[in-house]
């Protein structure tokens, strides 16, 4: 039973969590049928954009390799002329989301760090799979490279920013950036990403990980959904999945933060060990009693406030920015 992993849950946890558990305890199993239902409930959020922070959102025209989709431009003109920037990817299990429930968040992050923010509307699977994604997730950053004159970013000082499944894009956009040497990247910046789609499936977590939130069979369906194939299984592609690469050197200095009860701390934990171990400087944060997105179902509680202090402070670090003081 569920109740059997709530001890294991930090207290100040524990009434948001409850909370949230017994508002979605009638909510169907997130399959094919049901998707609709979570996608507008992914739509909903209760924050309102900053007024102070500006943004835009600008069209990128379809090509024969991806379709047409949408960025948005957070910290619109600020006042230097050559700011850090992050290419940013929502969560939502490959499958839901988008960039307006993060809008307020990342507002925040572009305020209290000096950065140009600009986040991918991308296409969600079963509509778009992965080789077409991947695509259009380095269209993304190619067009903030092209335009970042315009934007007032420094081309030198970019880095990705990704969110559990926003951070498995965030993860293999870092390796094509690797493999075609035409770019590079200041960093990458993972909260509790979806890096192994062999988690649930060939690979079993310990019960409970995973028990709140994002499961093991929810992670299959998403990974079914984007690679239009069975999960862990050896017919998946090395290039489609980042844990799969069989090298990670070369890739940016890396910030991982993820709670010991989350789905994706084991293999969380293991992307990092490869990545020290293939000479990546890499920083990562495991928070004892949290699940997954914890920080987002209990943003006001202490543990949430130290986890979004971690991220600024690796933006900060990662990005070399001078001039902010970093939060206590």
């Amino acid at each position: 039973m569920i109740e059997d992993s709530m001890h294991l849950v930090a207290a100040e946890l524990r009434p948001s969590l409850n909370a949230l558990l017994q508002a979605s305890s009638q909510f169907p199993p997130l399959n094919g049928a049901n998707l609709g239902f979570y996608r507008k409930r992914a739509r909903f959020s209760g924050a309102k954009p900053l007024a102070d922070v500006p943004y835009y959102t600008v069209a990128v025209p379809a090509t024969p390799d991806y379709r047409a989709f949408k960025l948005w431009v957070v910290n619109a003109l600020p006042t230097n002329l050559a700011n850090p920037a992050l290419l940013h990817f929502h969560g939502g299990g490959f499958v839901m989301g988008d960039c307006e429930n993060s809008l307020p968040r990342l507002q925040q992050l572009a305020m209290d760090t000096g950065t140009v923010i600009i986040s991918v509307e991308y296409g969600l699977a079963p509509e778009m799979r992965v080789d077409e994604a991947q695509a259009q997730h380095y269209a993304a950053l190619q067009w903030t490279i092209e335009h970042a004159s315009e934007l007032r970013v420094d081309i030198h000082n970019v880095g990705l920013l990704g969110v559990s499944a926003g951070g498995g894009h965030a993860a293999s956009l870092a390796q094509q950036v690797i493999q075609k040497q035409q770019y590079s990247l200041a960093c990458q910046i993972l909260l509790y990403p979806m890096l192994d789609d062999r988690t649930g499936s060939s690979i079993q977590p310990p019960v409970h990980h995973g028990r709140y939130l994002w499961t093991a069979e929810q992670n299959q369906f998403g990974w079914q959904a984007y690679l239009n194939k069975t999960p862990g299984t050896a017919r998946v592609p090395e290039k489609h999945v980042p844990m799969r690469a069989a090298s990670l050197a070369g890739l940016p200095p890396t910030y991982i933060g993820v709670g010991a009860l989350d789905l994706f701390v084991n293999e969380n934990i293991h992307y990092a060990m490869r990545l020290i171990n293939d000479g990546v400087a890499t920083h990562l944060n495991v928070v004892a009693g949290a699940f997954h997105a914890f920080e987002s179902v209990a943003p006001d509680t202490p543990i949430a406030h130290r986890f979004n202090c971690s991220l600024v402070n690796a933006v900060v670090d990662l990005l070399d920015i001078a001039i902010v003081k970093k939060p206590m």
